[in-house]
């Protein structure tokens, strides 16, 4: 992630929060500014050449959200009723506890988009700067006893900055066109986004993984995102060749890489205290010296080569198909830990803590696919699906216990690898009136994997983890134009489900009998004005994210790990 560092608050207000405010005052003075002198922020410049055009887009945007329960006693550390609670839910309690019921974010976010383009050359840069009052203010968590956490009742100053305020390039990238000889060729550089593949709402689980990192944060607190909403840019290089009006090849190479943007520790969709930006430690027992645990170490990072695809499309008939090849470096992490022989004293906000070792998040590398797919049209039904194998995949796994120093993420990963299938079924339909409405849109995605066989480190797979899994994620929205001048409306109501198995191939899966349901109103003024208020439910059993087995081992349990989180949320938006 490129970084502008002018949006940054100083260190100092990230630690204390009493300057925060002033600073989430400056980004809402900048968005006042905009919306009213729009003729200053957005623009088409006219030149004496029409083959030069330029433009400068700017969307402001306010939302807020506010969470409708409390902290439920089985997802937080409660030794009267969970006697083994303080084994394990410490790690997994500081997103819970840091939060009463009601606000939960009060955020501004601004986004600047320049094209150019010169006959057929040109380019684009997008910037993205955002601030949320509540990350800079004290936690409401009590319990320092279970707190991962410095000081107990703060976010760190890495998870304030995340999700309080700060700045990015988003996408910059030139392109250019021309003809190899009767034959069109466009190439790109620089940062993007491109999605192989025909899945939309479950990429994850399609050749689109192989297209770069994603933002959890945007996918968990934007209901109903669609897959390429929550891709994070990459840096790569990509070109195209349209060989007749029927067939096109295509490639590209990866020049960077890049984790997926995980929920900052402590923040309100963090379910693993000890993952994610500004996470430190890794609790495991408690001392009269205080708490015992593993330190984070750097994390042991995927390269940025070895990473491309092609593919080729053509279409017969009524039906378009299409065949992939790619090779990545995984965007999601699995776990080490290296104890000491020795035990080591460190000072923390309890006085002497005692640390035992340190633990890594690691990044397996060299993941190979291919796939095909295929998209038509019937009636107003635009059906496709997508199959895939992957192949030295890495696969859900427990934390791996390192003495040696010699696991890695290549040549000797010590979690389970594997060759995994994959398929997805997807629709997008456009309903004719009914008793609802006089129009609908019913879009959805049914997505299944099997894990075919294990050729690394069987013994470290995940028990609670089955060969065979499968979610689905729907969305049904009825449409009501004009409901009074220049307004428009619309009602998205979404469900994911967890239909069978746990999956040991992807860990964005749902698991079985979890999910979670979305109702909203989503509404157009005058085609520039957009907002939407919607309210979001998390279904299935309670549980933390790890639980124990009656050996003490723990493992992903595959539980409504958000079980009492849910939550309401609004935001309004206008691009000038």
């Amino acid at each position: 992630m490129t970084r502008l560092s002018a949006f940054r608050p100083p260190e100092a207000r990230r630690r204390n929060g009493k300057d925060a405010a002033p600073a989430f005052a400056a980004l809402t003075a900048a968005a006042l500014l905009a919306a009213a002198s729009p003729a200053a922020w957005a623009f088409e410049l006219e030149t004496d050449n029409p083959d030069l055009k330029m433009r400068l887009d700017t969307t402001v945007k306010y939302s807020n959200a506010f969470r409708l329960k409390s902290a439920s006693p089985a997802l937080i550390s409660d030794p009267s009723t969970n006697p083994n609670s303080s084994l394990y839910f410490p790690n997994m309690d500081d997103g819970d506890r840091n939060f009463n019921r009601g606000l939960i974010s009060n955020r501004l976010d601004l986004l600047g988009e320049f094209d150019l383009s010169y006959k057929d050359f040109g380019g684009r840069v997008s910037v993205a700067a955002w601030g949320d009052s509540v990350y800079h203010r004290g936690t409401a968590n009590t319990s320092p006893q279970t707190s991962n956490s410095v000081p107990y009742n703060r976010f760190t100053s890495a998870t304030s900055q995340l999700h309080g305020g700060d700045a990015e390039v988003l996408d910059a990238f030139v392109f250019g066109k021309t003809d190899l000889g009767s034959m069109p060729l466009s190439v790109k550089l620089g940062r993007f986004n491109q999605l192989y593949g025909e899945s939309f709402m479950m990429g994850f689980n399609g050749m689109a993984a192989a297209a770069g990192a994603v933002d959890v944060i945007k996918a968990a607190s934007v209901p109903n995102s669609l897959f390429k909403e929550f891709m994070r840019p990459t840096p790569q290089i990509s070109g195209q060749l349209q060989i007749n009006s029927d067939v096109t090849v295509g490639g590209y190479y990866m020049l960077g890489w890049e984790p997926d943007r995980l929920p900052a520790t402590g923040s309100y969709f963090s379910n693993v205290d000890f993952l994610g930006t500004g996470a430190t430690r890794l609790i495991v027992g408690s001392s009269p010296l205080g708490n015992v645990g593993f330190y984070r170490q750097a994390d042991m990072e995927a390269k940025s080569s070895g990473q491309g695809g092609a593919q080729i499309k053509w279409h017969v008939g009524e039906v378009d198909y299409g065949l992939y090849a790619a090779r990545w470096n995984e965007h999601g992490p699995q776990l080490y830990l290296h104890p000491y022989t020795t035990i080591a004293p460190l000072a923390n906000i309890n006085g002497l803590g005692l640390q035992v070792g340190t633990y890594q998040w690691v990044y397996h590398e060299g993941v190979k696919a291919v796939g095909g797919s295929f998209s038509t049209t019937v009636g107003n039904v635009n059906l496709a699906g997508e199959a895939s194998v992957r192949y030295n995949a890495s696969l859900d796994s427990d934390a791996q216990v390192d003495l040696t120093g010699r696991g890695n993420n290549s040549d000797n990963p010590l979690y389970a690898v594997g060759k995994t299938a994959h398929a997805q079924l997807s629709w997008i339909a456009a309903l004719g009136p009914s008793f609802l409405s006089r129009e609908a849109d019913f879009v959805g995605e049914l997505a299944w994997n099997r894990v075919l066989s294990v050729t690394k480190n069987l013994s470290a797979l995940n028990p609670n983890a089955t060969r065979d899994a499968a979610n689905v994620r729907t969305v049904f929205e009825p449409k009501y134009r004009q409901v009074l001048p220049g307004l428009d409306f619309s009602v998205p109501v979404g469900l994911g489900w967890g239909l069978m198995g746990n999956s040991a191939a992807v860990g964005a899966f749902l698991g079985k009998d979890t999910g979670d349901l979305s109702i909203g109103l989503n509404g157009t003024y005058l085609g520039v004005w957009n907002f939407a208020l919607n309210y979001t439910h998390y279904l299935g059993k309670a549980g933390t994210f790890l639980i124990a087995d009656a050996s003490g081992n723990y493992h992903r349990s595959f539980l409504q790990s958000n079980a009492d989180r849910d939550f309401i949320s609004f935001n309004v938006r206008r691009t000038f």
